[in-house]
């Protein structure tokens, strides 16, 4: 009783967040507290988590290998990667009836190992387990600290592979994507690969039934022999859709690549394009789920572009692909000139509004597939990926000669405070290979900017010739 008395006092007067209920709930939590009943305070916490879970405020999660760790259900606060254990509410509170996601080890809900090859109504099982895993409140997170796509994908597949033993899943991603290291199912093709067989037949958009296991990709065979010690027999490829993103309603949906559903028995065509489609439509909503919980955490609470934490995750990833790919990569550092003068003289909320405007701007001059983020209080790095020198100095020109301005109050009158920013670069491979050397490069030069006068830029060179950017005169 003493552990769980401990436990409910912990979550109700540290864990949870407490500021996303009301004021008389906040006065109720109060003086359970001061009670010290277990019961009132467990009764408290349930009406708690139960209001923060409809609110938002919490999100109900299950880690990967969940029924191995001690402890849960658990649930994330939104921003943070903070796991909350719920234990101590007991297995009798509402959320946690919904059932668990299965392990393979010891699996709770029907699975196809046992199941038969011979038509629909196996399949029919399938879908219905399927439509139980959608309408779970369950989300499983993979790993909250990369928001990459070809590592996403890789985690579901991973989920979904344990409700589809009796088949083996891959996905073929687009030309130009670089699977992550350790993910045998997922892969690129080169371009003799995509040349052969159906693969420049079929239209975007279009399934395929494989008849043949000749017509697989030697990937696909080789891990499916593998796993099972026998060859595929048949398989089907059917495209997988990239999520829509907030307020893109209206555009068409983005083929990410390619999911294989591979069988070792005799299966009709009809059935399996069916389960793998639907399996596609499955992944492409966990993708959703998993990328808008990352999106949570990663993202800047004042600016809304990334923050340290998705930089920290995010750059060696980066550098890493362009390494595989024998690609560029630059790295721009840009800190607000006087910034605390801001503050000091107008005030936080006018600095807020610098920053905000500044981010913004930021975004808008750079490409989609390009990283802004906030990584300290008015500093911001820029990873442009697959950007030589030449083209950066080109970027990183067009940024320094635009005009950031922001409107202040100051003793009632309007004011245009004029924005400027001091930055320092470097560009893989030529400035470095590792990511703390290219940080430590691009930050030195950065504070030579500052040095030398501020709103100007300095990008590394080998020989100590750093080129030095500065704007047109205004």
């Amino acid at each position: 009783m003493e552990t769980s008395l401990t436990g409910l006092r912990r979550l109700l007067a540290i864990e949870l967040p407490l500021d996303g209920v009301g004021p008389s709930q906040r006065d109720a939590v109060r003086r359970a507290l001061r009670a010290g009943d277990a019961d009132r305070l467990r009764a408290m916490a349930r009406a708690v988590v139960g209001e923060l879970l409809r609110s938002g405020r919490l999100l109900r999660v299950a880690v990967e290998g969940g029924r191995e760790r001690q402890g849960g259900p658990f649930v994330l606060v939104p921003g943070s990667t903070r796991l909350i254990d719920l234990s101590c509410l007991g297995a009798d509170a509402p959320w946690a009836a919904v059932p668990p996601l299965p392990n393979p080890a010891a699996p709770a809900v029907p699975s196809l190992a046992s199941l038969g090859s011979d038509g629909l109504p196996d399949l029919n099982e399938v879908s219905d387990l399927l439509g139980a895993m959608e309408f779970a409140q369950d989300l499983e997170v993979a790993d909250l600290r990369t928001a990459d796509k070809s590592s996403i994908l890789a985690g579901v597949l991973r989920l979904v592979g344990r409700f589809v033993p009796q088949f083996d899943l891959h996905l073929q991603l687009p030309a130009g994507e670089l699977a992550p290291e350790g993910a045998e199912h997922v892969f690129t093709l080169d371009a003799a690969g995509r040349a052969e067989g159906w693969q420049p037949l079929r239209p975007a958009g279009h399934s395929v039934w494989i008849p043949s296991a000749n017509e697989l990709p030697a990937t696909v065979l080789r891990q499916h022999e593998s796993r099972r010690g026998q060859p595929a027999v048949c398989g089907v490829a059917v495209p997988l859709w990239e999520p829509l993103r907030d307020g893109e309603p209206g555009e068409h949906p983005v083929e990410a690549g390619l999911l294989y559903l591979t069988a070792g028995g005799e299966w009709g065509r009809e059935p399996l394009l069916r389960l793998a489609e639907r399996l596609s439509r499955f992944v492409t909503r966990r993708w959703q789920s998993q990328r808008e919980v990352n999106l949570r955490i990663h993202k800047d609470g004042l600016t809304g572009v990334f923050n340290r934490a998705y930089f920290d995750s995010q750059f060696p990833l980066e550098l890493e692909r362009a390494r595989r790919s024998q690609g560029p990569l630059t790295l721009v550092l840009a800190d607000l000139d006087h910034f605390k003068t801001v503050n000091d003289r107008f005030g936080h909320p006018a600095g807020d509004r610098v920053l905000k405007m500044m981010a913004r701007r930021l975004q808008e001059a750079l490409r989609r597939i390009d990283h802004v983020c906030r990584v300290g209080g008015e500093e911001f790095a820029l990873i442009l990926t697959d950007t030589p020198a030449e083209a950066a100095h080109e970027v990183v020109g067009r940024l320094l000669d635009a005009e950031y301005c922001e409107s202040v109050d100051e003793d009632g009158h309007a004011r245009q405070i004029p924005v400027t920013f001091s930055a320092g670069a470097v560009t893989f491979p030529g400035a470095g290979l590792d990511p703390f050397e290219l940080y430590r490069k691009a930050d030195a030069m950065l504070y030579l900017s500052k040095d030398l006068g501020r709103d100007q830029c300095h990008f590394w060179d080998s020989e100590g010739q750093h080129l030095r950017l500065t704007p047109r005169p205004r």
